[in-house]
């Protein structure tokens, strides 16, 4: 068995906010006595071995998930941020994902999106966090560039290359190249499955990406 603090620790948490959760019945635990417990199969953790990120890591990590963009970063620290929002958006349990990579860390005090989810995280409030990493990728695509950016920072958190993110859009790499560079392309129905394939909901598309628009 495995005492409340222990799971407290194990998760990032305050034991307070451990036993809270124990007894509004969001942690599997049950009283011996005084004591709440669990059994040892009802602590598995998705981060299981997960190492908190570096210092310098969270605050290139809180900007990106602020952002859900890792515009700015470039070769390594681009790809392993890319990677952490990718995993982020995939986990079954987000919000405990977040408490294993800020282990340790001071709990951000602000209000940017990135230091919400993570304090929600922290009070154990991992509904809210879930929730808000559900919602579907809405965009404002209205102009070539941003177009551009966001097409090209979602195939980076996809992890896609240009070729894999072509053939899920049902097009060419050339056009994919297109219209990360800010070009027209010939038609507005493959500026819309280059965006469908990354799961993005485009609010607004510029016509100016594509050539016939006139």
């Amino acid at each position: 068995m495995v005492t409340i603090a222990e799971y407290a620790t194990e998760h990032g948490i305050s034991p307070r906010r451990a036993r809270t959760l124990a007894q509004q019945g969001r942690v599997p635990a049950r009283r011996i006595g005084r004591a709440w417990v669990l059994d040892d199969d009802a602590t598995t953790s998705p981060v299981t071995g997960t190492r908190p990120m570096s210092p310098r890591t969270r605050v290139m990590f809180l900007r990106a998930l602020s952002d859900q963009s890792v515009r700015g970063l470039t070769g390594s620290d681009r790809r392993r941020i890319a990677g952490y929002l990718n995993r982020l958006r995939q986990a079954e349990h987000p919000a405990a994902l977040l408490r294993a990579w800020f282990r340790g860390a001071v709990t951000p005090s602000g209000f940017s999106l990135g230091e919400l989810l993570v304090r929600a995280a922290m009070d154990g409030d991992d509904d809210i966090v879930s929730e808000r990493l559900a919602r579907p990728q809405r965009r404002f695509l209205n102009s070539p560039d941003r177009l551009a950016r966001v097409v090209a920072d979602e195939r980076a958190i996809h992890g896609f290359t240009r070729a894999e993110l072509a053939a899920r859009a049902g097009t060419t790499e050339h056009d994919v190249k297109a219209v990360e560079s800010g070009e027209a392309i010939d038609s507005l129905v493959t500026v819309l499955q280059v965006i469908n394939a990354l799961d993005v909901h485009p609010l607004a598309v510029p016509t100016a990406a594509v050539r016939d628009s006139a």
